[in-house]
């Protein structure tokens, strides 16, 4: 497909919208495989499946189950990709043991932020993940970082250069693409912009470059639009707006999978996902079983 009017649709539902999902941890593998197994009915082809993160991170605490019942799902979906969040080399060793394709790390922009998520300061986290992408390469493994704090944080004023050069970074070091998270949803379109004015200054390509919104304030879709504008090609999104962040200051939730198909289709552009109504329900079904309403 052209980059032209194609759009890259990356679900993170399954792993950072229920990481972050109070009654998440009462969900059982199968319950995780049936929700996947629905994005990937749905079209969807790049989809986080989970996060082997420390065993206290209790939504997460099935992974490899989950990524074991996946062998089978992969194959009726050999198109999909499953995607999983290690913090570290133990991760990754467990990513490893499950046959994973594609990992992803994730460091924060605020020092507050990063030693609350991961007890390490910034400097110090993007050094520690060096091994981990590494390593990871070396086993052809391929390696997607995230970055939180887009807009800035309490402790940490907005600056698009910083999101930059970390951005650079973490390309230079071994990452095939490196998303960009509006972990509070502050952003707005005009932020939006000049994020990617940092992005072209350093010469960070954009090809390779993910934009992950919130929604808290009702600015998602309208950030999506200005990074589409100025050259943007990919978005991570949550069907059923999953998620949020425990360590933000009451973030609605992800950009919600269905939402940004709806842009895709009044933009008339192409995207994974042709049917929106079984996106609708996969997104419905997981909702019930959490307890919670469609937005």
């Amino acid at each position: 497909m052209s980059a032209g009017n194609y759009i890259q649709l990356v679900e993170v539902g399954a792993r950072d919208g229920l990481q972050n999902e109070p009654n998440a941890a009462a969900l059982s593998a199968v319950d995780k495989v049936e929700y996947i197994t629905a994005l990937a009915k749905a079209g969807l082809t790049r989809i986080e499946a989970g996060s082997f993160v420390h065993p206290k991170v209790t939504a997460m605490a099935n992974t490899g189950e989950v990524a074991e019942k996946l062998k089978a799902v992969h194959q009726a979906f050999p198109d999909v990709i499953f995607s999983y969040l290690v913090p570290n080399v133990k991760g990754l060793e467990r990513a490893k043991a499950v046959g994973a394709k594609e990992i992803a790390i994730f460091l924060a922009l605020s020092e507050k932020f990063s030693r609350a998520n991961i007890n390490q300061g910034v400097d110090e986290s993007f050094q520690n993940i060096v091994p981990v992408i590494k390593d990871a390469l070396a086993a052809g493994i391929r390696v997607r970082g995230y970055i939180s704090n887009l807009f800035g944080y309490d402790d940490f004023p907005f600056s698009p250069d910083d999101v930059a050069k970390r951005s650079k970074q973490l390309l230079e070091t071994g990452c095939f693409e490196v998303s960009l998270g509006d972990t509070t949803g502050i952003g707005d379109p005009e932020k939006t912009r000049a994020v990617i004015a940092a992005l072209n200054a350093h010469h960070v390509p954009l090809a390779h470059v993910a934009m992950h919104f919130h929604d808290t304030f009702g600015n998602a879709i309208a950030n999506v639009d200005m990074s589409y504008e100025l050259g943007i090609r990919t978005f991570d999104a949550a069907t059923g707006g999953l998620g949020g962040c425990p360590y933000a200051n009451s973030p609605k939730g992800n950009l919600a999978m269905e939402n940004l198909v709806r842009w895709c289709q009044g933009r008339a552009l192409r995207c994974d996902v042709a049917d929106v109504a079984q996106l609708t329900r996969a997104g419905e079904a997981i909702l019930k079983k959490l307890g919670k309403q469609a937005a």
